[in-house]
């Protein structure tokens, strides 16, 4: 029975599947973010190569990101012991936020690739919002990290150790 629970978030913890999720997403994010940052800064003749990484390894991360976006609607946002009202209404906003700006970029990633060479105004058009989700994730993920480390350094509180492994009752 314990096993099976720490699959699932309880109320007050994340499970196997969330924590699987969560890592998965940020190994993938950043290392798309830094794939997609370097595109423009690539000679000219390399510039394509670039890209084709970028989206390869947007369309094989695209199933586990989604899966995130998904899991953390179905699922909801596990309380910290200890935690104000206030603080996880705003941790629940930020994370809401991150997986609107998440699918943004899930959407018009593709959209943008895949555009037909006739309709460069759609890949433009998913290129803005592609590229503006991109800066709005990285300020939100850079607001969770500060977050995560407010809560390392002045508070005795789990939640760092919680997306780590599943909290044992």
């Amino acid at each position: 029975m314990t096993q099976h629970r720490s699959l699932y978030d309880q109320p007050d913890s994340f499970g196997w599947i969330t924590i699987a999720l969560h890592w998965t997403t940020s190994i993938a994010i950043i290392v798309l973010w830094f794939v997609g940052q370097s595109i423009l800064l690539q000679p000219a003749d390399e510039v394509d190569a670039r890209r084709a990484l970028h989206i390869t390894l947007g369309l094989i991360a695209w199933l586990p990101l989604a899966g995130r976006i998904v899991w953390r609607l179905r699922v909801g946002h596990p309380q910290v012991t200890g935690q104000t009202r206030l603080i996880h209404a705003i941790a629940r906003v930020t994370h809401y936020l991150m997986l609107a700006a998440l699918s943004v970029m899930i959407i018009s990633g593709p959209l943008m690739a895949w555009a037909l060479p006739e309709r460069t105004d759609i890949a433009h058009f998913a290129l803005a919002f592609h590229s503006s989700a991109a800066l709005v994730l990285l300020a939100l993920i850079s607001l969770h990290i500060l977050g995560a480390l407010k809560h390392l350094m002045f508070h005795e509180d789990e939640t760092i150790a919680r997306i780590f492994v599943p909290r044992q009752k």
